[in-house]
């Protein structure tokens, strides 16, 4: 667990630090270079340490990619990508040359999408470990990926002059991530997310129709089954539709709770500052998507597909922060100056007891943590 917690506890402080730091007048929202040249490159290399040494008992579905890599059943299984570097895994005669490409071309991408889309790449980082994202390719390792190459994907469609081309790559960037992971097909429609306005009204509307999906099974039950309509999914789970698409994890208010705090941090957004332009419009909209996503929390192949909003909380929250440092109210010794850095300091805090409070409970398999014998 102490492998786990040294890293986000070392993130969450170095922001507490530079939380005073990260006003500035005439450049927005900046951080120390000297913090990113000497800290977040190497905890960035611990990390892909961590993921490529890990034992086969880190992540349930571990032992499971080795297992496939022994019999070489992997070509019926998996998708073109995946084939591919499983092939080459099998050539040098290495399975840690698997686990190394995935993982590291989920680094890749996501932090290249954190450095092209994000307001401040020290904040966007720290949200990317202390969401639990960074934990999903432990387990997830195909979809990870898959998921790494949408929010890339999510540069080319949220600029405010979208072009032809940005289109056009956007489209290939999802034809990618579906040879990693082929429920990236659902994602075409992410693009329509640059064209909702979204208000406080919208978000108390989506909030109670959230409460009501997650402790009532008729919304579950109808989103899950919806799903199975499509022959990939119906086929791949043929055996086991009612696990795939009905509720198999009942929650309660316990689980909830985080649930609402995430709605309340987006409802105060709109009482700092309405979207402008279409980017945010587009993360207000993305993360809402998230959120609302919860109504059917519980059905295995909703929570699959939840997984490729994960991202919406590194820009939502980037956004949050850079707004609330950019407001003039902070910079006063006012009341509401006082109430805006501490929504600021709450909104990781939140993120980084969310974290804590995962990585106790060994979500997805990861704890606890052994190296590679």
């Amino acid at each position: 667990m102490f492998t786990y917690l040294f890293v986000g506890s070392l993130l969450y402080i170095l922001f507490l630090i530079n939380l005073p730091l990260l006003p500035n007048n005439s450049q927005g929202i900046t951080h120390l270079k000297v913090m990113r040249v000497l800290l977040l490159i190497p905890i960035i290399c611990y990390l892909l340490y961590l993921a490529i040494f890990r034992s086969l008992d880190v992540g349930t579905d571990y032992k499971m990619y080795h297992n496939f890599y022994l019999t070489g059943e992997y070509a019926e299984k998996f998708d073109f990508f995946v084939v591919m570097i499983y092939e080459l895994a099998h050539h040098e005669g290495n399975f840690l040359i698997f686990t190394f490409l995935i993982t590291g071309l989920f680094l890749i991408f996501n932090l290249l999408a954190i450095k092209k889309i994000t307001y401040n790449f020290f904040v966007s980082f720290t949200l990317f470990i202390l969401s639990f994202y960074f934990f999903f390719v432990f387990n997830g390792m195909r979809q990870a990926v898959a998921i790494a190459v949408i929010f890339l994907a999510v540069y080319f469609i949220q600029k405010e002059h979208m072009k032809k081309k940005d289109f056009l790559i956007f489209l290939s960037l999802v034809f990618i991530a579906m040879q990693f992971h082929f429920s990236a097909i659902f994602m075409f429609p992410l693009i329509l997310l640059r064209f909702f306005k979204v208000d406080k009204k919208i978000i108390l509307i989506a909030f109670s129709l959230t409460v009501i999906g997650y402790f009532t099974p008729f919304i579950k039950n109808n989103i899950g089954y919806s799903l199975a309509v499509i022959d990939f999914y119906a086929q791949k789970y043929e055996n086991d539709l009612d696990f795939f698409f009905l509720v198999n994890k009942e929650k309660g208010i316990l689980q909830f709770m985080p649930v609402i705090i995430q709605y309340a941090f987006l409802y105060y957004s709109f009482k700092l500052k309405k979207p402008e332009n279409i980017y945010e419009k587009f993360l207000i909209n993305y993360y809402l998507a998230f959120l609302f996503l919860y109504s059917a929390s519980g059905v295995e192949a909703i929570d699959r597909l939840q997984y490729y909003f994960y991202p919406s909380i590194i820009l939502f929250y980037d956004y949050l922060i850079n707004t609330i440092c950019l407001n003039k109210g902070i910079q006063k010794h006012t009341k509401q100056g006082y109430i805006n850095r501490i929504i600021g300091i709450a909104s990781i805090s939140f993120w980084f007891l969310y974290f804590i409070l995962r990585v106790n409970q060994g979500i997805g398999g990861i704890n606890p943590y052994d190296f590679i014998s």
